[in-house]
Order: C-alpha cells, then structure tokens, then sequence
C-alpha cells in the first residue's frame, strides 16, 4: 500500500491490507487493517471514535463472579489444589489432580514464578477471573483494572478490581511499585500501546516483570488466514505485534524482551476455520457453543494438534507470552 500510510512501529512502506469482518458476535462490520511486511506488526491505522459498544455487558472477560453453589465451590478448591501444584510444586492432592490434568501450555505459571510475597497488578482485567485464582494462592496483593467494566470489584480473597483506564494509573497508584504486571490478551486491545508499556514499566519494581500475553501477527496461521484470522478479532484489536516487532516496541518503553514461551491452541485453526465459512465466534453453530467437532474431520484435527505442538516448540505459534524486563 502507498502513502499516506507508514508503519506506526517502523515505519516501513510496504504495507498490505486486509479487510476483516467484526466476527465474535457475528455483526460482519468490515474493518481496514493494515500488515506490514517488514516488522510484521497488523494494525488499525484508524481508529474508531468509541469502542465501547463493541465490549456490551455480555463480553466474555466481563462473566466471571465467584462461584457461589456448591459444585463451582467444589471446582475452586480442585483449581486451587492444582495451581498450588502447578506454580509452587507443592501439595500431594495437587500433585494427583495434575496427573489427571496436566498443566496447559497457555497456563500462566508457564510465563511467571510465583512467590507469596509479590505484588501483582494486572492492566485489562476484565472482572478479574485470574487475579481471583491467585488470591487463593495467599499473594501478598492483587490488583486489576479495566475501563469497560461498570463498577469496582473486591473478591472475598481481598482481590480487588478498579474500574478505571491505563493512563490513570501513575495516580491512581501513586506511590507504588509492582513487582510483576500482567498485560493478559490486553495490550492488543489499547490505543496507545507504547505509552501503557511506559506506564507499567514506572510502576515496576526495579527486578520486577512485565507479561504481556498477546496474539502474534507473523506466525504460520495469521499468515495463512490472513484476515480470516480469529485473533484479529475486528475492531477490538487495534495492534497485533510480532516476534519481530515486540522488541522494537519494549525497547521504545526502556524495557528488553527477557524471554518468550509460545502458547497457541487448536483454537487458532478451528476458529479461523469456522470466520473462513462466515460461522461466527458466539454463533449458534460455533463449536464454542455447541462443543460440537465434527465439522471436521479426526484426522483434520489430529494433523493441526501436530502443527500446534510444532508452531509451539519452534516459536512461530499464533499465541505468545513475552517477559519484558526494564532495560
């Protein structure tokens, strides 16, 4: 694509659009985006005036409460049992439940090393199912924010959830430092990604981490989908970054990349499959609603199992989680 438009992270010229479709409540609104063919980075390159009828109260990150019946309660204690196990290495019970459950790779304790005494904000936490876990976990303090949710949150565990935008953090948290911060499939959502990594990074300990867990642009199935690609997820992800651009990105925030753990899922196929025959995320038909596989064949799903598990241990999966640290 010609001028006027250069790469926001590098500005490179060449620059290919793609048109993607709002499909997770299946509106089909089209969107430009724009690929760049030297950082790699898939971008908005304009921005909508309001985003916010695009995050409605049934959005998925807004649904967690605290389970309140006996069965959930049954559930949050074996969850507890077997993060106990999964971050900490400890606790018989949690050792048997993971045997029977072994841990994810999209697991958070794949990314970070939990200690007790930490301090924890999580930017973009939607109403704050992960904190919720791990203030179960005796953190010493949990935090979150997000802009989108109606009001403040506080857990029985004393996790707590303020409604409120990145760019008020430095006041909202005067004062204080965090030893880890947790972007979790956030920053692609922000505006101003930059300025929210330079943020983070003043609040920051001086050995403290920052996570940011986001799709990469780049990988083998974004670039096979192309705009079909699920984690494009039009218009709610405004800069999807790459292996190649995460760093440029962090450096420009006076952090380095420390480390990266590739975490993509079949979902990266099935979805993008289904966006491919114009099947909706939260459709009917969806196989999130229906848990329903058979659209495809065993073998299909065996064969892209087996490129997930390769995308994974080479680096080129479609989800990754990056450590920044300050530079």
């Amino acid at each position: 694509m010609n001028a006027p438009y250069k790469c926001e992270i590098c500005e490179s010229e060449q620059l290919t659009p793609l048109y993607a479709s709002e499909m997770m409540f299946g509106s089909t609104e089209s969107f430009l985006y724009l690929k760049c063919e030297g950082c790699e980075t898939t971008y908005q390159p304009e921005k909508l005036d309001d985003y916010s009828k695009y995050y409605p109260k049934s959005y998925y990150s807004f649904q967690y409460k605290a389970p309140k019946t006996l069965a959930g309660k049954i559930r949050r204690i074996k969850r507890k049992l077997r993060n106990q196990y999964y971050y900490f290495n400890t606790g018989l019970i949690g050792r048997f439940l993971a045997s029977a459950r072994p841990c994810p790779t999209n697991h958070l304790s794949r990314h970070v090393r939990l200690q007790n005494c930490m301090s924890i904000l999580e930017i973009g936490c939607g109403s704050g199912e992960m904190l919720h876990e791990l203030g179960d976990l005796a953190i010493r303090k949990l935090v979150g924010i997000d802009p989108y949710i109606d009001s403040d949150i506080t857990f029985d565990n004393g996790v707590k959830i303020y409604q409120s935008a990145t760019k008020d953090l430095l006041q909202k948290f005067s004062g204080e430092k965090f030893d880890l911060i947790i972007f979790n499939h956030a920053l692609e959502h922000s505006l101003t990604p930059l300025d929210d990594l330079r943020i983070a990074n003043l609040l920051l300990t001086e050995s403290g981490e920052i996570l940011v867990r986001i799709p990469v642009s780049g990988s083998i199935v974004s670039n096979e989908y192309k705009s079909f690609w699920w984690s494009l997820d039009a218009p709610r992800h405004t800069y999807i970054f790459s292996k190649k651009s995460m760093p440029l990105v962090a450096r420009d925030a006076g952090l380095v990349v420390a480390r990266t753990h590739d975490e993509g899922t079949i979902d990266d196929y099935i979805a993008s499959e289904q966006h491919k025959i114009g099947i909706s995320l939260l459709s009917e038909m969806s196989y999130v609603k229906t848990k329903d596989f058979s659209r495809f064949s065993e073998t299909q799903i065996a064969a892209w199992t087996a490129d997930i598990d390769r995308q994974n241990q080479r680096g080129t999966a479609a989800q990754a989680g990056f450590i920044l640290k300050r530079a």
